[in-house]
């Protein structure tokens, strides 16, 4: 190593404040490549020396040869990160890495895994300093968490680094934390001790419909994964339709635990799943449902909180804290959707059809048009019901069919919803499997 000073650029900052995240001491898991062969190592962190951005680790015994610029990786505690490093010296069994700015921040990817809604949302309470701060909680593993936090608290976090978290919802804790990255209003930290599975459950309370193996409502495991390629051509197709395009990004962006995602996602494997058992369901008809269930909301895709509204009955409840321009949105959203999809599939009837009848009700209290179940197309019988069982998920955590039917048969009525509650029944069986 030629002794100056590598250049600080942002990525750096990121590495050097994820390093001093980890405490001295701590086992690393290491390895270098051979072609495709790749010797993976072991060592315990000594020191790292911010300013050389040099990382000293005392190696085990059965280290391999190592040669000086030869190219080693690092990986950080399991849930933070890999690095991309340079070995400079070794010595008694001293490493010495230089790291580059090669860096995969697992850490993002972890603390998707849980997604809480904005009717479940969590707060913790930190210690930064002096200070107490409540924060909402985006998402969390039982070893991290991502943060929503306002600029002036960010700061400070970022200045100590270290911080402990007081409370995980109403219950007092005492965590050990340390800032990892952030970004915008938001921030990603590190709890040195891993929470236990029931701390972590009684806190997160998720509701079932995170933790649903979308394969379990298929008894043809075949036709499920017809119907998840499906999505993903779906999917493609939509992100390439100049109209759409901006759309689909927006639904990308983690809002609400991206409720709507989730939401589309369940709402595409039920109604397929509902749809065949029914005999109604042909391969142009997968499409079609799943088509559906990505354009329905597409008006609401910045306002999550307006697709939460299951009704126009409960539209009503909540009109008054709405302000018009949302109230607006919410009322237009089914033939917001259907205009979207005649602009981008001319000569598709039954998804405009399914599409502006999404939010009517079989006795007639819906809307936009205020019709009845017998003069609701089957195909829109189909969906608003996979649309209720889907709502009714989200807010039952112990949720299962049988329920579901009981509460749902006596407002459901008619030929149409009649068949499409038995099918739900039928589904029972494939519940057992869980």
């Amino acid at each position: 190593m030629n002794g100056q000073k590598l250049r600080i650029t942002k990525r750096l900052q990121e590495i050097q404040r994820l390093l001093g995240a980890v405490p001295s001491q701590s086992k690393l898991t290491l390895w270098t490549l051979n072609k495709e062969h790749r010797t993976i190592f072991y060592g315990n962190l000594i020191k790292v020396d911010h300013k050389l951005n040099l990382v000293f680790i005392q190696l085990g015994a059965d280290h391999p040869h190592l040669e000086s610029s030869q190219e080693c990786y690092v990986k950080f505690r399991d849930s933070e990160g890999v690095s991309k490093s340079v070995v400079s010296v070794v010595q008694d069994k001293t490493l010495i890495l230089e790291i580059s700015e090669e860096l995969i921040v697992a850490e993002k990817r972890l603390h998707r895994r849980i997604q809480f809604h904005s009717e479940d949302q969590k707060n913790i309470t930190l210690n930064l300093g002096s200070q107490n701060f409540e924060v909402s909680v985006l998402n969390a593993s039982r070893n991290g968490m991502r943060v929503k936090i306002a600029q002036p608290q960010l700061n400070e976090m970022k200045n100590l680094g270290a911080f402990e978290i007081t409370k995980l919802g109403s219950e007092g804790v005492s965590l050990k934390c340390h800032h990892v990255w952030s970004k915008e209003d938001s921030a990603s930290i590190y709890i040195e001790t891993e929470l236990s599975e029931d701390q972590f459950n009684r806190f997160a309370q998720v509701p079932r419909a995170s933790s649903v193996e979308p394969e379990k409502f298929f008894s043809d495991q075949e036709y499920f994964q017809t119907v998840r390629s499906n999505m993903d051509s779906i999917i493609a197709k939509l992100e390439k339709r100049p109209k759409l395009a901006s759309a689909m990004k927006t639904l990308q962006i983690n809002r609400d635990g991206n409720y709507i995602k989730t939401h589309i996602d369940l709402l595409c494997y039920v109604s397929c799943s509902v749809g065949r058992s029914l005999g109604w369901v042909t391969d142009s008809t997968i499409d079609k449902l799943i088509y559906v269930a990505y354009l329905h909301d597409i008006r609401y895709f910045e306002t999550p909180h307006l697709a939460k509204i299951p009704s126009l009955a409960a539209f009503n409840e909540k009109k008054s804290t709405l302000s018009e321009e949302e109230q607006k949105a919410f009322l237009d959203g089914p033939s917001y959707s259907a205009i979207m999809a005649k602009d981008d599939e001319p000569g598709s009837l039954d998804v405009e059809r399914i599409l502006i009848q999404q939010k009517e009700r079989p006795d007639g209290t819906g809307f936009p048009s205020g019709i009845t179940f017998k003069q609701l197309f089957p195909l829109s019988c189909l969906f608003i019901i996979c649309h209720e069982f889907v709502d009714y998920v989200y807010s039952r955590p112990n949720w299962n069919f049988k329920e579901f039917v009981t509460e749902a048969r006596p407002v459901f009525k008619g030929p149409y919803f009649i068949k499409i509650l038995q099918a739900f029944e039928e589904l029972e069986q494939t519940r057992n499997k869980y």
